[in-house]
């Protein structure tokens, strides 16, 4: 299987043309969970898979739409899409309605739908000011907000299957990790139009030094977590090898 994902019963095929960093999260989450003495359930896991493959699909798409226009338009059928309405499935492609779908029925059985909206509403939104914005300030703000969020859609998802120092852990590491993902993306981005900086030396240090503060605040509150911080230092290391000259 292509990257699949495996829990249990289930079987999560996220296909070809997913980006390599996605395929690794749902396991990354398994892992710390376990660092927390924390067993997820199956269930649990293979729906936060659904999130992750469906916030990649979502995203790959909403970046090949190339006008203001056109992602605003998709972004609103988007989110009725995840309100359970028909119109505008054919607008998707095949692979993202599916995903889609799917993440409409699992916020729909977890009866999250509302919140949930809400959260991807203002992600969209977010994300295309990211996208515009000049400022290298505003798109750290920008990406430490992203990174919030995208968190709390997945502990809307767990729900109480996650302890209070575990969904803390969760919400202090999502503004690194989406920091070290921008940093690593930077010049992919630049040359595909999706990001108006260009990422030079100040802007890339700018990066570095907000994802490596949070990194140390977390070290400091999670020293205890011997198996959490191996975790830490690993992904930090792979963020910066990934990261093109």
């Amino acid at each position: 299987m292509n990257g699949g994902f495996t829990s249990g019963e289930y079987v999560i095929n996220p296909g070809p043309k997913v980006r390599p960093e996605y395929l690794r999260l749902p396991r990354d989450l398994v892992d710390l969970a376990r660092g927390f003495n924390l067993d997820l359930p199956e269930e649990y896991q293979r729906d936060a898979a659904i999130l992750v493959f469906s916030i990649e699909c979502t995203d790959r798409v909403l970046d090949a739409i190339p006008t203001p226009l056109g992602r605003a338009q998709f972004s609103r059928k988007v989110i009725e899409c995840l309100q359970g309405h028909a119109s505008g499935h054919n607008d998707f492609t095949p692979e993202l309605l599916a995903w889609l779908l799917r993440l409409e029925r699992l916020i729909r059985r977890r009866q999250i739908g509302s919140k949930f909206c809400e959260i991807v509403y203002v992600l969209l939104a977010n994300s295309e000011q990211m996208r515009n914005t000049q400022s290298s300030s505003m798109f750290v703000k920008g990406a430490v907000k992203e990174g919030r969020l995208m968190v709390e859609l997945l502990l809307l998802i767990l729900g109480h299957a996650g302890t209070p120092q575990f969904n803390e852990f969760m919400r202090r590491v999502g503004e690194p990790a989406n920091l070290g993902d921008k940093l690593r993306d930077a010049h992919r981005d630049f040359a595909f139009g999706e990001l108006a900086i260009k990422p030079g030396l100040i802007f890339h240090f700018r990066l570095i030094y907000e994802m490596l503060r949070r990194v140390g605040c977390l070290a400091f509150r999670f020293g205890g977590h011997w198996r959490i911080l191996a975790w830490g230092f690993k992904s930090l290391f792979v963020e910066v090898i990934l990261i093109k000259p």
